[in-house]
């Protein structure tokens, strides 16, 4: 096995040899021959690592290409965006009317049980794979970027998790994607003001009453003069009933001044 790699390095720095000389740079190659060396290594130990220890879609579970990131061409491709930035009446706002007097609220994607955003998220939450929530956010955030109504946010504020339940987790799974977003609207990101005082049940297999029941006075404000007088934008990762962004609105908009918006990574058109 290592008269093997020691035949890949040494063939491998015998063709990048013959690639500079065709450019002249053989003298400069000579002198610095282990930084060639070095880059051969890398270059082998990085596709051996993609040989025994493949990324996986997690749309369909086959092995990724290098340049694929958490899913293959085929579910990127299927990915239901649902373009309600463009639109300030879109189905998400039209679910808060005569409940929440928000500045804006859209979703990236439609959310479809056991479609691919479903499994997307899944990793995202219970799988460790933080870094979906930030190429979700970054890609959300490019598009609200050229939205005027979002550039007026001020404050980009994450649903939290209690206390106990991120530290389990390790992690809030909307974070990453709430400071993409503060990045690319050139917002301040908030993670001290909203806070959850109170552990409720999951709101799975619960209808909008029962949801709206479960999400009563289990957040509190704090830090209250971060907020005070801005626009501040919530980022959840999934809105369903709206039970959740509902129970945010009634603390943060106590505030003086407070006007809201809402933004999350996928949203559930049907209320089940």
């Amino acid at each position: 096995m290592l008269l093997l790699l020691s035949f890949y390095v040494s063939y491998s720095i015998h063709l990048v040899k013959n690639a500079l000389k065709a450019t002249n740079l053989l003298n400069i190659f000579d002198k610095k021959d282990y930084i060639a060396r070095n880059i051969c290594q890398r270059m082998f130990l990085r596709e051996l690592i993609s040989v025994v220890f493949p990324n996986y879609c997690s749309g369909c579970g086959c092995v990724l290409m290098r340049k694929e990131a958490f899913l293959c061409v085929f579910c990127r491709n299927q990915l239901p965006e649902t373009r309600f930035h463009s639109f300030l009446n879109n189905p998400l706002m039209k679910k808060f009317y005569g409940r929440c007097d928000l500045y804006g609220a859209t979703s990236l994607l439609y959310f479809h049980k056991e479609g691919v955003v479903q499994k997307l998220i899944h990793q995202l939450k219970y799988k460790g794979n933080e870094q979906i929530g930030a190429w979700l956010g970054s890609w959300l955030g490019e598009k609200l970027s050229d939205e005027a109504v979002f550039r007026q946010t001020q404050v980009v504020v994450p649903v939290p998790l209690h206390p106990e339940k991120e530290r389990l987790r390790g992690y809030n799974q909307v974070a990453l994607f709430g400071k993409q977003l503060a990045q690319k609207l050139q917002a301040e990101y908030v993670d001290d003001v909203l806070v959850k005082i109170r552990a409720n049940t999951s709101q799975t297999r619960k209808n909008l009453f029962q949801r709206v029941v479960n999400s009563q006075n289990i957040f509190s404000v704090k830090n209250p003069e971060k907020i005070m007088h801005k626009r501040v934008l919530l980022v959840d990762d999934l809105i369903t009933t709206g039970a959740t962004v509902e129970s945010c609105y009634r603390e943060l908009t106590q505030e003086e001044g407070v006007k809201m918006g809402v933004v999350s990574m996928a949203y559930a058109n049907k209320e089940d």
